[in-house]
């Protein structure tokens, strides 16, 4: 895909070839629904399992992750985090504060990637003592490699950080870069819902196709081709 022009407020990318994560080792804070479609696209891409660590309070959570992937995982923050190259903020909004003050220490010098909804920069930047942070704005189709993410990058987040940022993201699908973090609004109200009002749209497809007398697996495969 073609990247848009210097002059435009935002440029449009498409995965490298190879990660430039491979071999380093990945912090997630928060190990969601998000999260884990996250680390599946990282270890599919070649990263290593023993190189991805999870933060997560949930025992739950701990144990799928370390089922599922392998991941190490952690009920808390701590000195192993130390040295991660790269750390994804997953958590729940309401949560990043208190995950941060927890965290942050032992992440001085890692690049912050955040997919929690509505905390913008400068509140990150104040928890986590860096202006190495990019702040990502995916929607639901991400979960299965098929979507739309809007990514803001603060200035002091370097071309490196950027490729990091996109090897991160690549495996949600496709993403654009945006010059203004306030567009990220924009972003949440028209990838972030769009895809709620296509779901629906489909929907009323099919019972109209139900109504007139069609099965409704017909009607929804006749809906979305």
């Amino acid at each position: 895909m073609r990247g848009m022009s210097s002059d435009s407020p935002v440029s449009l990318s498409s995965p490298a070839p190879s990660s430039p994560l491979l071999g380093q080792r990945i912090a997630f804070i928060g190990g969601g629904n998000m999260a884990s479609a996250l680390i599946g696209a990282l270890l599919q891409a070649g990263c290593r399992p023993a190189d991805i660590a999870v933060v997560d309070p949930g025992e739950a959570a701990r144990e799928r992750l370390r089922e599922r992937f392998g991941v190490h995982t952690l009920a808390s923050a701590g000195p192993s985090l130390a040295g991660c190259r790269l750390a994804v903020w997953a958590v729940k909004p309401q949560t990043f504060r208190e995950a941060a003050a927890a965290a942050a220490p032992h992440l001085g010098g890692a690049l912050h990637l955040s997919v929690a909804a509505g905390i913008r920069c400068a509140s990150m930047q104040a928890w986590l003592g860096s202006d190495r942070i990019v702040r990502t704005m995916p929607n639901t189709p991400a979960l299965v490699g098929l979507g739309m993410t809007g990514v803001y990058a603060l200035p002091g987040v370097t071309a490196e950080d950027r490729a990091l940022a996109e090897a991160a993201i690549a495996g949600t699908g496709r993403w654009v870069w945006v010059a203004d973090e306030a567009a990220l609004d924009a972003v949440t109200a028209l990838s972030g819902s769009g895809p709620a009002y296509v779901f629906y749209f489909l929907e009323a497809m099919r019972e109209a196709g139900t109504a007139m007398g069609l099965p409704a697996e017909v009607a929804l495969e006749l809906a979305i081709g």
